[in-house]
């Protein structure tokens, strides 16, 4: 029987702004076919949260959603529950998982949440016809390329360049959002804005969805004949819009998703010597694993080159000549070791890119979690590949089912709530002075409106529920 493509658009609501250590909150997704029809139920979920974590005071004002709410909702799911959920929906055969500049953030907490529960953080990208993509770019290229059909004229209030904000694209085009920073209605928004391209500019709007996979990047930025492209990034965000012309150099020989090109609005370097900054010089790395928009030349016409500020035939002189030059044309990705990604994070729970998980790792993982919540730290093989997963195993069990623990267990688990609480290991987490603080300085403001006062009264609450359930 032939695998139904379907597209699952979601959309998540954190208590925070980092995706390896902030919890979800709140997550939607709603399947339609691939012309864009719902065809299953909108799901929404919500996320209770474990007493060894604090969550962002600001995140939750502009969310408007507290642990207190969640944790006493009788809808509301555990992290495992509701990671198990989310990944049941993701591994249906022929789904494509999208989102709204979600590659970034949601993906990654999605990934980072999946690896905290003991959950393979990839599986749900390979095989069966499984695949993800973030509209966002197409969007960027829409107003870049083709934006006859659509309003793109609200400012970016930061950078003065066109916003690209969902909630700025569906007020200046008439799509309705009643309710920003909801899960659900956001996915409706974000499934309301793909319908406006694909029906005002269809040819975009089927090249993006079939061009979204890494092999597919790899076909389009290809190192053996450098072939000049367009890129659409938030890179290049300016007053001219988000498409640069590139030309693709060399693949990463260590890091096989990552193709270097350069910038053909920049002037060649006459050598590397001098160059200080390598994104300055021009040099660009496409993460052919994040979607990235990548179209041909081709697509360029007067009114576009006019917007865009620089012309097909200039760029087509420039890219013979960077080929010529052979000067760049092989790895030169050492280079480039002080922009590539450093891991600052070592604790467990968030190492998550230090060692990929072995297969032996992962069926060791699958078996203890058919275990009952009881037996997970008794009757599984806890021979690890890497010892890091018998530490998450017990920090799992704990924050998903804490009552199984005995007497002696119980009082380790306060003491590593209290620990996180009084002192967590990343810079990215708070403590619960910083927490408490911040809630008294949103209450003290003359400046927060009243519903940001009861918000931050909620969590003071709850803060003060955790002193007294973890602190005395």
């Amino acid at each position: 029987m032939a695998i139904q493509k379907t597209i699952l658009w979601y959309d998540l609501e954190t208590y925070g702004l980092s995706p390896r250590v902030d919890r979800i909150a709140q997550a939607a997704m709603i399947r339609t076919n691939l012309s864009l029809e719902i065809i299953d139920e909108p799901i929404l979920l919500y996320g209770k949260l474990s007493p060894d974590y604090l969550p962002s005071p600001e995140s939750c004002m502009i969310t408007g959603l507290t642990p207190l709410d969640i944790n006493g909702r009788e809808d509301s799911l555990s992290e495992y529950e509701l990671i198990k959920w989310i990944n049941d929906e993701f591994l249906v055969p022929g789904t494509v998982g999208v989102g709204y500049n979600s590659m970034n953030f949601d993906d990654e907490c999605i990934r980072s949440t999946l690896y905290r529960n003991l959950f393979d953080p990839y599986e749900r990208e390979n095989f069966k016809m499984r695949s993800r993509w973030d509209i966002i770019n197409l969007v960027r290229a829409t107003r870049d390329l083709r934006p006859e059909g659509m309003v793109f004229e609200k400012r970016n209030d930061e950078t003065g360049f066109v916003s690209f904000r969902l909630t700025d694209l569906t007020e200046e085009n008439n799509i309705e959002q009643v309710g920003a920073h909801d899960a659900l209605v956001d996915v409706y928004a974000t499934i309301n804005v793909a319908r406006m391209i694909k029906e005002k500019q269809p040819n975009l709007f089927s090249w993006a969805f079939t061009n979204r996979t890494k092999v597919d990047i790899w076909r389009l930025l290809d190192v053996e004949r450098h072939t000049p492209m367009l890129h659409t990034s938030a890179l290049y965000a300016s007053e001219n819009g988000n498409t640069h012309p590139i030309i693709p150099l060399w693949r990463n020989r260590e890091k096989s998703n990552d193709i270097w090109c350069f910038d053909l609005t920049k002037e060649i370097p006459d050598s590397l010597e001098e160059v200080e900054d390598m994104k300055e010089a021009g040099f660009v790395r496409v993460m052919t694993n994040k979607c990235p928009f990548i179209a041909p030349l081709s697509v360029l016409n007067h009114k576009v080159e006019e917007r865009l500020g620089f012309r097909k035939k200039d760029i087509e002189e420039k890219a013979k000549a960077l080929v010529r030059d052979k000067r760049f044309l092989f790895d030169l990705s050492p280079l480039f070791a002080n922009t590539t990604y450093q891991d600052e994070e070592k604790d467990p729970d968030f190492t998550i890119y230090e060692r990929f998980l072995s297969q032996s790792d992962k069926e060791r993982l699958n078996k203890i979690r058919e275990l009952p919540p009881e037996r997970k730290l008794k009757d599984g093989d806890y021979n690890f590949d890497d010892p890091k997963y018998y530490k998450l195993l017990w920090r799992m069990v704990g924050r998903n089912w804490p009552d199984v623990f005995d007497e002696e267990e119980k009082q380790k688990w306060k003491n590593f709530c209290a620990s996180r609480l009084i002192n967590p290991p990343s810079k990215y987490q708070r403590t619960m002075e910083l927490y408490m603080r911040e809630c008294d300085e949103i209450l003290e403001s003359i400046e927060r409106t009243p519903q940001e006062k009861i918000i931050a009264k909620k969590l003071k609450d709850y803060g003060l529920l955790l002193s007294r359930e973890v602190l005395d």
